[in-house]
């Protein structure tokens, strides 16, 4: 049988050659299969339908021109492509300005508050003012306003400003106020160390008449008013600053060493009855603690005091809630 080359042979399914070393003598009878006494001529391969164009083709020659032309097209003088390291540049170069500038304003910004933090630390220091005085705790210092004329006022407000004149003048001397600061005093004691002021052996009276003798005022305004339709609505107001003693560092000092004596005599919880040595001992803690007290007039407080209308007498009389709420806040009666 003649064999020839058939180009439509799949490769991939065709079977395994036999190559000549793989045949044996003894395999094939005889000079079956000599070729000794015959001439050898190779096969020779079909030409296949498609034959790849040569150099010199005109096709090739073609396709190196365009080639040649897109290469170029996309060539810059030092190798490199024309769209992309030209955006990188100026991505580049315009970050980098744009960093320039703002570490510029940033530097900018910082001089000037440096600048005008020393300018305030300066201008403090010539005017021994402390440079934190905007952070500090600001402490209430009400001046009093001025005095005010009677001579000035109608007569519904001079009913007003006497009544109140007298309601202050006599505020201590006022058996009422006293017993009150009295009584406010000794529930203190008790509520903090189960003994009261009678228990300890102390006169609260004492520390009442400091407090209303040293006790001042000035009347700053007044009104009245009588001419409204409903009866209700006539009263009068008088408005005016007045001065009581600090108490805050005697209450400091007397609780201090009141609680470290009942302590160490073991006071604090027997809550047994004080011996006369006791006693005389917190007497002097006391007394000791009332010298604390202060009577610089130089920091006053604001109240006022309202008045009822009575329309059969043509009187103003003072509202009783009006007072007591007074002596609740200026001698801290809770």
């Amino acid at each position: 049988m003649s064999r020839h080359h058939d180009s439509n042979i799949d490769p991939f399914n065709a079977g395994e050659p036999v190559m000549p070393e793989d045949t044996q003598p003894d395999d094939f009878p005889g000079d079956a299969c000599s070729f000794a006494d015959k001439d050898y001529s190779a096969p020779r391969k079909r030409p296949d339908a498609y034959r790849a164009p040569t150099d010199n083709s005109p096709a090739s020659v073609a396709d190196k021109r365009t080639h040649r032309a897109w290469k170029a097209a996309f060539k810059t003088r030092d190798g490199k492509t024309n769209q992309k390291p030209r955006a990188s540049n100026h991505t580049k170069s315009s970050s980098s300005k744009t960093t320039g500038r703002r570490s510029k304003l940033a530097i900018f910004i910082l001089i000037v508050f440096i600048f005008a933090v020393a300018g305030n630390l300066l201008d403090n220091t010539f005017f021994d003012e402390s440079p934190f005085a905007p952070f500090e705790d600001e402490t209430f210092d009400h001046s009093r306003a001025r005095q005010l004329d009677p001579s000035e006022l109608n007569e519904e407000e001079s009913t007003v400003y006497d009544v109140t004149c007298q309601t202050l003048s006599a505020l201590q001397d006022n058996e009422n106020v006293r017993e009150r600061i009295c009584n406010n005093l000794s529930q203190e004691l008790k509520n903090s160390y189960g003994y009261d002021a009678e228990d300890l052996g102390i006169d609260p009276t004492i520390y009442a008449n400091k407090l209303l003798g040293n006790f001042t005022y000035q009347i700053d305004s007044v009104y009245a008013f009588t001419d409204n339709e409903d009866p209700a609505d006539n009263r009068g107001t008088a408005f005016f600053d007045y001065f009581v003693p600090s108490a805050y560092d005697f209450d400091e000092t007397f609780h201090e060493e009141l609680s470290e004596y009942l302590y160490d005599e073991g006071l604090s919880s027997a809550h047994s009855q004080l011996t006369d040595a006791q006693k005389e001992r917190v007497r002097e803690i006391y007394n000791d603690a009332l010298n604390e007290i202060e009577n610089d007039d130089t920091e006053s407080s604001y109240g006022s005091l309202e008045f009822s209308y009575d329309d059969a007498s043509n009187t103003f009389s003072l509202k009783e809630q009006s007072f007591n709420e007074l002596v609740d806040s200026a001698f801290q009666l809770f």
